[in-house]
C-alpha cells in the first residue's frame, strides 16, 4: 500500500519499516514557491510526484489527470511557501514497472475562486488526485532515478513557479452566455456549460469585433454548470465573450 510520511526524521523511520526491496523517494523545495502571478503558494497547495516513460511528452490536465505519464502522488502539503520534506514509499512489486522512465516533482496551482472572490487550494478527491489544476511547473532538477531497495532524494535548490497552464481534457463543453443584466454599475453575465476544474473570465469590448479587454475577475466553474461573472458597466453598451481564464 502506498504511504506518505512527513518530517525530516521520517526518512529513517520509514526505512526501518519498509520492506527490503521497497524504494523510497524523498523530495522537498526550499521556497519561496510561487504561482504564475507572483504570489507565494498558499498553505495546503499541492505538489505532484510524477513518473513518465523515457522520451514521453508529459502534460498535466486541468481535471487532475495527465497524459504521457502517471501522477503517482498528489500531496496537499505546502507550508510557509515551500514543500516540506516528504518520503514516498514504492512497494517492491511495483518498482519494476517504473524502471524505464524518470521521476520528477511538479508544483501545482489548484486555487479555486469562490463566489466571494477568494482563492483557496481546492484539495484532492477521494482517489487522491487533484480536484483541479490551473497551472503547474516542474521543480528544477527534480528528475530522479529509482530502483529496488534504494532511497532517491531530491532537495530543490531554487524556488519553483506554477507558470504553465494545464491542458483541457477532451470532451469539455464550450461555455455559453445565457443571460446578461445590469445592476448597481455592474454587468452580471450568467454563463452555462462550465466545469468545476476550469476558471472562466470575460473579455469585453465596445463592438463585436473589439472584444479583447480582459475583465480580470475570474470564477471557477460550478458542479451545476452555471456561474455568474461580473464586470463593471462602461459606456452606452458592451459586448462580452467568455472563455478560460488566462
Amino acid at each position: 500500500m502506498k504511504s506518505m510520511i512527513f518530517g525530516i526524521a521520517a526518512l529513517f523511520a520509514c526505512a526501518a519499516f519498509a520492506a527490503q526491496n521497497d524504494a523510497l523517494v524523498s523530495f522537498s523545495t526550499p521556497g519561496p514557491d510561487t504561482y504564475a502571478d507572483g504570489t507565494v503558494v498558499l498553505d495546503g497547495e499541492c505538489y505532484a510526484l510524477v513518473w513518465s516513460p523515457k522520451n514521453a511528452v508529459f502534460e498535466l490536465l486541468a481535471d487532475g489527470t495527465a497524459t504521457g505519464g502517471e501522477i503517482v502522488l498528489t500531496a496537499p502539503v505546502a507550508k510557509g511557501g515551500r514543500c516540506p520534506s516528504i518520503v514516498f514509499q514504492v512497494p517492491a512489486d511495483k518498482v519494476d514497472g517504473y524502471k524505464n522512465g524518470e521521476w520528477s516533482v511538479y508544483l501545482l496551482d489548484t486555487r479555486r475562486i469562490g463566489t466571494d472572490g477568494v482563492a483557496k487550494p481546492a484539495g484532492v478527491k477521494a482517489d487522491g488526485s487533484a480536484k483541479l489544476v490551473n497551472a503547474a511547473g516542474e521543480v528544477a532538477g527534480s528528475k530522479v532515478a529509482l530502483s529496488s531497495g534504494t532511497v532517491s532524494r531530491f532537495a530543490g535548490s531554487d524556488a519553483s513557479c506554477a507558470s504553465v497552464a494545464t491542458g483541457v481534457p477532451e470532451g469539455v463543453p464550450r461555455p455559453e452566455i445565457a443571460a446578461i443584466r445590469v445592476a448597481g454599475g455592474n454587468v452580471y453575465v450568467t454563463v452555462q456549460n462550465t466545469v468545476p476544474f476550469l476558471q472562466y473570465d470575460l473579455t469585453a469590448g465596445d463592438t463585436p469585433d473589439a472584444v479583447t479587454e480582459s475583465v480580470n475577475n475570474p470564477r471557477t466553474g460550478d458542479d451545476a454548470g452555471e456561474v455568474i461573472l461580473v464586470a463593471p458597466a462602461k459606456g452606452e453598451g458592451q459586448f462580452f465573450k467568455v472563455g478560460r481564464s488566462k
